[in-house]
């Protein structure tokens, strides 16, 4: 299966989630244009909980990591493979793009592509899912961020699960800066 058809596996699971907003921050997710109780809200709450996220801690890493879980089950990738996106991917975005190493980040993404950011030179970070390549921009789905973040910190500690359009710049700065990509792996 091809790099394209993943990743449109990957971007159809997380537009499942898209417009859901914290309800209770970094716990309980909803979408406000809906009648009652969102499904999708508690199914991503437990689908990040499988991954070792727990209720208040950040969870950008997270839903890149439980929408690509999803993603590869669904299209009944080998139980080794996803049991290395279990093990390399994790609620911290650093540790996450570490775990990867240089032979797995890439400059260039693809539709499906795990972004990182790391903010200044610390080891805190965002990460979301590439839905649109570009040559200077990239269009994304992303959690814990906000529709439109007046800074850093909105950017990376938002109000629920939203497309972005994002710059293709790895140049250092002391906010969110692009580190790589890890695209999607073929079966």
């Amino acid at each position: 299966m091809t790099s394209e058809a993943i990743g449109g596996e990957i971007i159809s699971v997380a537009t499942r989630f898209l417009n859901l907003y914290e309800v209770k921050s970094n716990e309980l997710w909803d979408n406000p244009d809906t009648a009652g109780v969102d499904p999708e809200g508690h199914e991503l709450n437990r689908m990040m909980k499988e991954c070792g996220w727990q209720p208040g801690w950040p969870y950008c890493a997270a839903f890149c990591e439980a929408v690509w879980r999803a993603a590869y089950r669904n299209l009944g990738a080998p139980a080794s493979l996803i049991k290395e996106i279990a093990e390399k991917l994790t609620p911290s975005v650093m540790q996450s793009f570490n775990n990867w190493g240089s032979s797995r980040i890439s400059r260039q993404p693809l539709p499906g592509s795990i972004f990182f950011m790391q903010k200044g030179k610390s080891g805190k970070g965002h990460a979301g899912l590439v839905v649109k390549p570009g040559t200077t921009h990239f269009a994304s789905i992303e959690g814990n961020t906000s529709p439109d973040p007046k800074d850093a910190e909105a950017d990376r500690e938002g109000d629920g699960i939203f497309r972005r359009t994002r710059s293709l710049d790895f140049s250092p700065k002391t906010g969110l800066w692009l580190r790589g990509f890890l695209n999607p792996i073929d079966l």
